[in-house]
């Protein structure tokens, strides 16, 4: 990373080698491999079916909550992921109320600020599914998701 270090001064090594410092990335290599293989065995085929199967279900299941706004395409055109808000409650708001009730939902602009703009938003909550996700969770959210209506009195 350096090329010289001195009580006065520093001098930095050229590219790339100036960016390279510390221990190489050992722990997440090995991680990572253990996740392709798990993931090879599972098929990612079926990995595909299961998080569009859910997804489906998903927005099926979550167009019955009252107030609440699902933002995106089509299941047929998405991973396993559904971005929301819940009538006027702030996004942040609404993850602490799902907290409350074992639903873990991220919250906020989800490093997408231009489209959260364009819809005139300032945060969305945003469910996730994957391999490990059930219908009987989806359905937690969406129960959840109808509880918070009630804090709000809506």
């Amino acid at each position: 990373m350096i090329r010289e270090v001195h009580r006065d001064f520093s001098t930095w090594n050229d590219l790339p080698w100036k960016f390279e410092a510390g221990t190489p990335a050992i722990i997440e290599a090995v991680g990572l491999g253990a996740a392709v293989e798990y993931l090879s065995v599972l098929g990612m085929e079926h990995v595909h079916a299961h998080e569009q199967a859910l997804t489906r279900y998903a927005l099926e299941r979550l167009a019955n909550v009252p107030d609440l706004t699902i933002y995106g395409p089509s299941a047929e055109r998405r991973g396993g992921v559904v971005s929301f808000t819940l009538g006027e409650i702030h996004a942040h708001d609404l993850a602490t109320l799902l907290d409350r009730e074992g639903v873990a939902v991220r919250a906020g602009h989800h490093c997408a600020q231009p489209l959260m703009e364009r819809y005139g938003l300032a945060a969305t909550a945003r469910a996730s599914f994957y391999v490990y996700t059930t219908s009987a969770e989806i359905d937690a959210l969406a129960e959840a998701l109808e509880r918070s209506r009630d804090v709000f009195a809506f």
